[in-house]
């Protein structure tokens, strides 16, 4: 992606393409990100591969603790001995006794959960709960932590400064062969949240944005864009309402949703906008 950062596609839901690991090279590592636990070989074998020992690594930032994102973070700690996993204040009781994540994430994908694999406890002497705006040294990296409400209100996003690299989580959607997607799952997704973020992401006049799913997008343009689709997204969904007509207006606007994955995830991105719409409704009642 750029000197010294690699992307590691994990295969996530055993596809290529579909989620990634950022890994940042040089006497000290870190991982950004930390996949499924499912994805711990792959990680392993990359380290390997670019040769840097997993005692080496000093770092696991993970943008939100949903368990394509830290879900492999538990198993990992195991093999990376030095390892600390950095995580949102409001995170990090989910990954030390990972318990009610798991029940909603079985919640909300249903017979997809076991492509989700297993969440181990992470023991709290491993956790690092960062502050926003707190600074993290890798090497010749330095990586800021901004917390980025609207996914869920335990996201963070992390900016390599020497580069300008913005890892984005899922606070700027899904980035899927060159096509925006919405990433509003249940059951926090909250639309003013998301464009604040955005707006403040903006203000960091990111070079590039690295997103989780998947890879680089140049210059900070899709952070705008993406915050046009979630308006849009979020009146269709409200105008619609059952989710078969918005997948089918969705399809008579040219998105590819006959795809298993991407049919699943927009699914999802459509309860998710429910459940918000249902809190603002009751709200302003």
């Amino acid at each position: 992606m750029a000197e010294g950062v690699y992307l590691l596609d994990v295969w996530q839901f055993g596809q290529p393409g579909t989620g990634g690991v950022y890994l940042l090279s040089g006497a000290e590592a870190a991982l950004v990100e930390a996949g499924t636990s499912l994805a711990v070989p792959r990680i392993l074998a990359g380290l390997e591969g670019v040769g840097i020992p997993r005692e080496a690594v000093r770092w696991i930032f993970v943008t939100h603790v949903h368990l394509d994102h830290a879900g492999g973070a538990g198993a990992l700690v195991r093999e990376l001995p030095r390892a600390q996993v950095v995580v949102h204040p409001r995170g990090a009781k989910h990954l030390s006794d990972p318990s009610k994540l798991v029940a909603s994430v079985r919640e909300a994908v249903g017979d997809r959960f076991p492509l989700y694999g297993e969440a181990i406890p992470i023991p709290e002497e491993r956790l690092f709960p960062a502050q926003d705006g707190e600074r993290f040294t890798v090497g010749a990296h330095t990586l800021r932590a901004v917390f980025s409400p609207g996914h869920a209100p335990h996201h963070l996003c992390f900016l390599e400064e020497v580069k300008g690299l913005l890892f984005t989580g899922d606070a700027a959607g899904l980035y899927l062969e060159g096509r925006l997607y919405p990433a509003t799952p249940p059951p926090s997704f909250d639309l003013a949240a998301s464009l604040d973020t955005l707006a403040r992401l903006q203000g960091l006049n990111p070079k590039a944005l690295l997103y989780t799913h998947f890879g680089l997008r140049p210059g900070a343009e899709g952070l705008e864009k993406y915050g046009e689709l979630l308006r849009w997204w979020v009146e269709l969904v409200e105008g619609e309402r059952e989710e078969g007509a918005v997948l089918a207006e969705l399809a008579r606007q040219g998105w590819p949703v006959e795809g298993e994955r991407v049919r699943e995830d927009l699914l999802m991105s459509v309860r998710g906008v429910h459940m918000y719409l249902a809190r603002r409704e009751a709200k302003g009642a």
